[in-house]
Order: structure tokens, then sequence, then C-alpha cells
């Protein structure tokens, strides 16, 4: 109820800056239902809404792109390779330039909306996020790839090329898809709009991730003192089978 009551009045409030605007000028509005997500234990994923308009513009014969980037973090990987037969760990390349969450949406394909050189400029699209490594190596590619598929199956990296719909040509929509995993900090909001494969006007806001007290204390007992939380989670379990048993017997 209460992100419906969000939506209401950030889409009057678009409305109205829409009305008075200036026919002439081309100023992208946009509003994000809910810049401050607050997770916990109870957490299983959510949606932010991202919607707006463009003054003196209508949006039929328009395109949008808005892309959700979180912070960069680094990995090591290992290649497997085939040695004596059987599969071992070879050496250890590090990538750096990984974002920790990545999400593309689109009214329609956006290799028909803008060319090829913007998309990479931007990294828009996940074939071309630009990962980092300090080691030449021949593998590369095929390392960058394999972290590209594992992220897009885990949903940590997602496109949606319908995921946004056009209200009435005056304003704009999508709903993107956060996972229960998504990690604390600041998300970059870019939002691009185009008529005739020519950038128009482009927005960038930011979106803040932080764990309520009770998560973040068993989030932190979970990874600094996982020994403790296994005991700790145990010892709670064993009480509430206790429970559970002497009220079978009482009923």
């Amino acid at each position: 109820m209460k992100k419906i009551t969000i939506y209401l009045i950030s889409i009057f409030i678009i409305i109205m800056q829409y009305s008075f605007s200036n026919a002439t000028e081309r100023n992208l509005i946009t509003q994000i239902d809910d810049p401050h997500i607050q997770i916990g234990s109870n957490f299983f994923g959510g949606e932010l809404l991202v919607f707006g308009a463009i003054s003196g513009r209508d949006l039929l014969n328009s395109d949008i792109i808005i892309k959700v980037e979180g912070k960069e973090k680094k990995a090591t990987i290992r290649e497997k390779i085939k040695k004596y037969g059987i599969w071992i760990n070879d050496k250890a390349t590090l990538v750096e330039g990984i974002p920790n969450f990545y999400a593309v949406h689109s009214n329609r394909n956006i290799n028909r909306i803008i060319d090829k050189e913007f998309l990479v400029q931007e990294e828009i699209g996940v074939q071309n996020i630009k990962f980092k490594s300090q080691i030449d190596s021949g593998q590369l590619e095929y390392i960058y790839d394999a972290i590209k598929k594992k992220n897009k199956e885990n949903s940590i990296f997602t496109e949606n090329f319908t995921g946004i719909r056009i209200i009435g040509n005056k304003l704009f929509r999508s709903s993107i898809q956060l996972p229960m995993d998504i990690k604390e900090g600041t998300y970059e909001v870019s939002i691009f709009f185009f008529e005739d494969q020519v950038l128009i006007d482009s927005d960038i806001s930011n979106i803040f991730v932080n764990k309520t007290l009770a998560g973040k204390y068993i989030y932190t007992q979970a990874n600094e003192k996982p020994l403790l939380y296994g005991i700790i989670a145990v010892i709670i379990a064993w009480f509430a089978g206790l429970i559970i048993v002497g009220l079978a017997r009482v009923t």
C-alpha cells in the first residue's frame, strides 16, 4: 500500500512538471519510487520502480534505456585444465571491474536503438561490460564470458529489452527486479532518452541499499564468526524442536 501511494504521488508530480514545462525544452523528468531500500533477514528480493517523462516530447516514436549498476568488485578466477587425465585448477586470474549488480531495461532491443559504439562506451548491455585484469592471457575473453554467463544465470546480471512500458505516449515506467542477496551500497541508475538513434537527454540518480539492524547483525555474525553463528543456529533449532514436541504431547 505504501509503495502504491508513493508511486501515485510521484506520477502526479511528474505530470505537473510536464504540464508546466516549456514545450520547446528537452528535459528528462525521472522518479524512483523508493531510493532507500532496507533489507533484513526476511528480504527475498524486491523491485525498483523507475518512471518519468520528457517535456515537450511524445514517447510514441522515442526509445528509452535504463541501466542500474552496483559498485565494482574483484574476483579470483581459476581456469580448469585437464592434466594426467584429471581436471585440476590452473593459475589464478584476478579480474576487476565486476559490478555486484547490473540490469538493463529498454523498450526494444538496444542494438536497434543506438549504434554499437555508444553502447560500448556507456557499457550498456551485459556483453559491453568492461572487466580488467593485470594478467595478459589468451584466455581472458573466455574468462570474461564465463563470468557474465554465471552472473546472468544467478540473476545478478539481467537484460530486459521489453522492460519499459510507455503509458499514454507521455510517461514511461519500468520495474527492475532486485535479487534476494543484493549487497549494501550505492547503486547508480542511468536513464537515456533517444529519438531516431540520437541521444536527446540523459539522467543519473542513485539508490541506497542498507541492511536493517537485525539483518546487519545476522549478516555480520554469519560472515565474521561462522562457527559461533552455526552453534547458535543449531541450539535455536534444537530448542524449537523441543517446544514443538512438547506442544504435540500436550495436544
